[in-house]
């Protein structure tokens, strides 16, 4: 699978995930694709219990994870086995299944070590 892209403004070169069609720096409208890097490093995380009747798993783990460019980006975490300040890898994969439809989103696992 692909790596995970940063979206670079064109003026001010501010970085953002995921797209943006406005910089929320400077107002630009251009983008340019970045790679985010392999590894970026678990800033906080949570485990949420109270999930809707409808999802398959009744726990899921969230993280934010600081890239380079100091971008932080949102997504699920692959395991409950985590600590802050872990290093962690990104990529586009299923989080979750909707009547027979797969749901692609940004999920972390732990970097090997």
């Amino acid at each position: 699978m692909k790596s995970v892209k940063g979206y670079q403004c064109k003026e001010c070169g501010r970085v953002f995930y995921p797209e943006r069609k406005i910089c929320l720096g400077c107002g630009g409208r251009q983008f340019k694709k970045i790679a985010l890097g392999k590894e970026g490093v678990l800033l906080t995380f949570t485990k949420l219990h109270a999930l809707p009747m409808d999802f398959e798993s009744r726990t899921l783990m969230l993280g934010i994870v600081e890239f380079a460019h100091g971008l932080r980006a949102l997504g699920q975490l692959s395991t409950d086995d985590v600590e802050m300040g872990m290093k962690m890898r990104a990529r586009w994969d299923v989080v979750r299944e909707l009547d027979g439809v797969q749901l692609y989103g940004l999920r972390f696992y732990p970097a090997k070590r």
